[in-house]
């Protein structure tokens, strides 16, 4: 395409989303967005074939699967970790399957950062995924509308939706600090406190309820979390 404008976008400053709606005619714009919509596909696709390698917990969870000896590919520290996490800390209502994520949203009480605009989590984002012309059900999606059920069908609003944010993978969890959506808390033991108090949120309503755990056991239960992201040696238990 030829004689577009320097700087146009729907999004961003006032001279390029002047640009965007006067200097392009319809079909150009249905043009832009298509390359942009078709660009995203094929990174998505890219990132669908990107399998995480199997860690001391897979190779823990295989071999129990499959009636094999356990011994030494998990500490007795790791072992109590994970009866923790699956237990009284109750990590698997939000992190359970091959991803470790429920794929759902959740107020966790995570504070607030100062000096950062607002962030309202899920009751503000809903209206802006139904209102994005790149959504399951836009015009740019491949899918047909009995594919978008999780758009079609998602809570709108409520109360429960304030400052609920998607639970994450915990493949690999000790290795990505800062944590939660804008790095507010810097260590994984401060994660494992902070789930352990289950403070009040700074909007909307907690799911944590306080957990009473000691200080051995916050510091097993971080211990079993590192499993999941170290990767196994093949045909050992260490």
């Amino acid at each position: 395409m030829t004689g577009l404008p320097e700087h146009a976008s729907p999004m961003g400053a006032d001279a390029a989303k002047a640009s965007w709606s006067s200097a392009l005619s319809e079909q150009e714009r249905d043009q832009i967005n298509r390359v942009f919509a078709n660009v995203g596909k094929a990174i998505a696709a890219f990132e669908r074939t990107i399998e995480p390698q199997p860690t001391r917990f897979d190779n823990y969870a295989d071999a129990l699967a499959a009636g094999q000896d356990t011994t030494g590919i998990l500490s007795p520290t790791e072992l109590e970790g994970l009866r923790l996490f699956v237990g009284k800390g109750d990590c698997t209502k939000c992190h359970n399957g091959p991803l470790l994520t429920d794929q759902h949203f959740h107020n966790t009480g995570v504070p607030a950062v100062a000096g950062l605009p607002e962030d309202a989590g899920r009751i503000v984002a809903t209206a802006q995924v139904l209102a994005d012309p790149f959504n399951c059900l836009g015009p740019y999606s491949d899918a047909g509308p009995a594919d978008c059920a999780e758009l079609r069908y998602m809570d709108r609003d409520g109360h429960d939706l304030v400052r609920a944010y998607k639970s994450p993978s915990l493949r690999g969890v000790a290795e990505r600090a800062p944590y939660m959506h804008a790095g507010q808390i810097a260590t994984l033991a401060a994660v494992v406190r902070h789930y352990n108090a289950a403070p009040d949120a700074p909007a909307g309503h907690s799911e944590l309820k306080p957990l009473a755990m000691s200080d051995a056991e916050l510091a097993a239960l971080e211990a079993f979390l590192g499993t999941l992201g170290e990767v196994a040696v093949q045909g050992s238990k260490s």
